[in-house]
Protein backbone atom coordinates (compact mmCIF):
# COMPACT_ATOMS: atom_id res chain seq x y z
CA UNK A 1 0.00 0.00 0.00
CA UNK A 2 1.38 3.38 -1.00
CA UNK A 3 2.02 5.98 1.62
CA UNK A 4 -0.44 8.82 1.87
CA UNK A 5 0.83 12.30 2.49
CA UNK A 6 -0.23 13.57 5.87
CA UNK A 7 -2.33 16.70 6.20
CA UNK A 8 0.35 18.63 8.09
CA UNK A 9 3.10 17.74 5.61
CA UNK A 10 0.87 18.72 2.72
CA UNK A 11 0.12 22.07 4.38
CA UNK A 12 3.87 22.66 4.76
CA UNK A 13 4.50 21.72 1.13
CA UNK A 14 1.75 24.09 0.06
CA UNK A 15 3.34 26.96 1.98
CA UNK A 16 6.74 26.18 0.43
CA UNK A 17 5.20 26.05 -3.04
CA UNK A 18 3.44 29.39 -2.49
CA UNK A 19 6.70 30.95 -1.29
CA UNK A 20 8.60 29.60 -4.30
CA UNK A 21 5.88 30.90 -6.64
CA UNK A 22 6.06 34.30 -4.96
CA UNK A 23 9.83 34.39 -5.45
CA UNK A 24 9.46 33.46 -9.12
CA UNK A 25 6.85 36.17 -9.65
CA UNK A 26 9.17 38.69 -7.95
CA UNK A 27 11.92 37.60 -10.31
CA UNK A 28 9.56 38.16 -13.26
CA UNK A 29 8.70 41.65 -11.97
CA UNK A 30 12.40 42.48 -11.63
CA UNK A 31 12.93 41.36 -15.21
CA UNK A 32 10.02 43.51 -16.35
CA UNK A 33 11.35 46.50 -14.43
CA UNK A 34 14.72 45.98 -16.11
CA UNK A 35 13.21 46.60 -19.55
CA UNK A 36 10.34 48.91 -18.60
CA UNK A 37 11.45 51.04 -15.65
CA UNK A 38 9.01 53.44 -14.03
CA UNK A 39 11.43 56.33 -14.43
CA UNK A 40 13.50 56.56 -17.56
CA UNK A 41 17.24 56.63 -17.15
CA UNK A 42 19.27 59.24 -18.92
CA UNK A 43 20.23 57.82 -22.29
CA UNK A 44 23.85 57.60 -23.29
CA UNK A 45 24.91 59.22 -26.50
CA UNK A 46 24.52 56.70 -29.27
CA UNK A 47 26.96 56.78 -32.13
CA UNK A 48 25.00 57.15 -35.33
CA UNK A 49 25.44 54.66 -38.10
CA UNK A 50 25.31 51.50 -35.95
CA UNK A 51 22.20 49.37 -35.60
CA UNK A 52 20.77 49.16 -32.14
CA UNK A 53 17.92 46.83 -31.20
CA UNK A 54 15.45 48.97 -29.28
CA UNK A 55 12.56 46.50 -29.17
CA UNK A 56 12.37 46.15 -25.41
CA UNK A 57 9.33 43.86 -25.46
CA UNK A 58 11.15 41.38 -27.71
CA UNK A 59 14.15 41.44 -25.36
CA UNK A 60 11.88 40.97 -22.33
CA UNK A 61 9.99 38.05 -23.89
CA UNK A 62 13.26 36.47 -25.02
CA UNK A 63 14.79 36.67 -21.55
CA UNK A 64 11.55 35.50 -19.92
CA UNK A 65 11.48 32.38 -22.12
CA UNK A 66 15.21 31.70 -22.12
CA UNK A 67 15.87 28.20 -20.78
CA UNK A 68 17.85 27.95 -17.56
CA UNK A 69 20.26 25.04 -17.79
CA UNK A 70 20.02 24.39 -14.06
CA UNK A 71 16.29 23.66 -14.06
CA UNK A 72 15.76 22.88 -17.73
CA UNK A 73 12.86 25.35 -17.85
CA UNK A 74 12.45 29.00 -18.66
CA UNK A 75 11.19 31.44 -16.04
CA UNK A 76 7.73 31.43 -17.64
CA UNK A 77 7.62 27.61 -17.67
CA UNK A 78 8.82 27.45 -14.06
CA UNK A 79 6.07 29.86 -12.98
CA UNK A 80 3.40 27.77 -14.72
CA UNK A 81 4.80 24.56 -13.23
CA UNK A 82 4.80 26.05 -9.73
CA UNK A 83 1.22 27.29 -10.16
CA UNK A 84 0.25 23.73 -11.08
CA UNK A 85 1.93 22.38 -7.95
CA UNK A 86 0.12 24.94 -5.76
CA UNK A 87 -3.24 24.10 -7.37
CA UNK A 88 -2.68 20.35 -6.95
CA UNK A 89 -1.76 20.71 -3.28
CA UNK A 90 -4.79 22.95 -2.65
CA UNK A 91 -7.09 20.36 -4.23
CA UNK A 92 -5.48 17.64 -2.12
CA UNK A 93 -6.06 19.55 1.12
CA UNK A 94 -9.60 20.49 0.09
CA UNK A 95 -10.40 16.83 -0.62
CA UNK A 96 -9.12 15.86 2.84
CA UNK A 97 -11.14 18.61 4.52
CA UNK A 98 -14.30 17.83 2.58
CA UNK A 99 -14.07 14.11 3.30
CA UNK A 100 -13.45 14.71 7.01
CA UNK A 101 -16.42 17.04 7.22
CA UNK A 102 -18.74 14.33 5.82
CA UNK A 103 -17.66 11.64 8.29
CA UNK A 104 -18.55 10.98 11.90
CA UNK A 105 -17.92 8.42 14.59
CA UNK A 106 -15.50 5.56 14.05
CA UNK A 107 -15.02 6.33 10.33
CA UNK A 108 -14.01 9.90 11.19
CA UNK A 109 -11.52 8.70 13.81
CA UNK A 110 -10.05 6.09 11.49
CA UNK A 111 -9.74 8.49 8.56
CA UNK A 112 -8.24 11.12 10.86
CA UNK A 113 -5.65 8.65 12.16
CA UNK A 114 -4.62 7.59 8.66
CA UNK A 115 -4.69 10.89 6.80
CA UNK A 116 -4.04 13.62 9.34
CA UNK A 117 -1.79 11.78 11.79
CA UNK A 118 -0.12 9.69 9.09
CA UNK A 119 -0.44 6.38 10.97
CA UNK A 120 -0.08 3.15 9.00
CA UNK A 121 -3.50 1.71 8.12
CA UNK A 122 -3.05 -1.50 10.11
CA UNK A 123 -1.82 0.39 13.13
CA UNK A 124 -4.66 2.91 12.83
CA UNK A 125 -7.24 0.10 12.75
CA UNK A 126 -5.80 -1.45 15.90
CA UNK A 127 -5.65 1.97 17.64
CA UNK A 128 -9.28 2.71 16.81
CA UNK A 129 -10.38 -0.79 17.82
CA UNK A 130 -8.69 -0.30 21.17
CA UNK A 131 -10.13 3.20 21.62
CA UNK A 132 -13.71 2.12 20.85
CA UNK A 133 -13.37 -1.28 22.53
CA UNK A 134 -14.09 -3.16 19.31
CA UNK A 135 -12.44 -6.09 17.58
CA UNK A 136 -9.91 -5.34 14.80
CA UNK A 137 -11.90 -7.47 12.38
CA UNK A 138 -15.02 -5.42 13.04
CA UNK A 139 -13.18 -2.20 12.21
CA UNK A 140 -11.73 -3.73 9.04
CA UNK A 141 -14.99 -5.25 7.90
CA UNK A 142 -17.49 -2.48 8.60
CA UNK A 143 -15.68 0.81 9.09
CA UNK A 144 -12.52 0.66 6.98
CA UNK A 145 -14.60 -0.61 4.07
CA UNK A 146 -16.58 2.65 4.16
CA UNK A 147 -13.53 4.93 3.99
CA UNK A 148 -11.35 2.82 1.70
CA UNK A 149 -12.49 4.59 -1.47
CA UNK A 150 -11.80 8.00 0.07
CA UNK A 151 -8.26 6.92 0.92
CA UNK A 152 -7.80 5.53 -2.61
CA UNK A 153 -8.89 8.90 -4.01
CA UNK A 154 -6.13 10.61 -2.03
CA UNK A 155 -3.48 8.31 -3.47
CA UNK A 156 -3.82 9.91 -6.89
CA UNK A 157 -2.44 13.13 -5.41
CA UNK A 158 0.41 11.29 -3.71
CA UNK A 159 1.45 9.73 -7.00
CA UNK A 160 1.02 12.81 -9.19
CA UNK A 161 2.47 15.45 -6.91
CA UNK A 162 6.21 15.76 -7.19
CA UNK A 163 8.52 17.06 -4.53
CA UNK A 164 8.23 20.82 -4.37
CA UNK A 165 11.81 21.43 -3.32
CA UNK A 166 14.14 21.67 -6.30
Amino acid sequence: MDAIRTYTNTKCELEMAKTRLSLLLDKKEELYAKYFPLTQKLKDDVIKGGKKDNDKMAQYVHELNEVDYGTGRSLAQEIEYQRGVVDRLKRYINDMDETLSKMKGIEYSLYYEIVVNGVNTSRAVSNIAERYNKDDQTIWKYHYKKIKQNIENLKKYSESTVNVLV
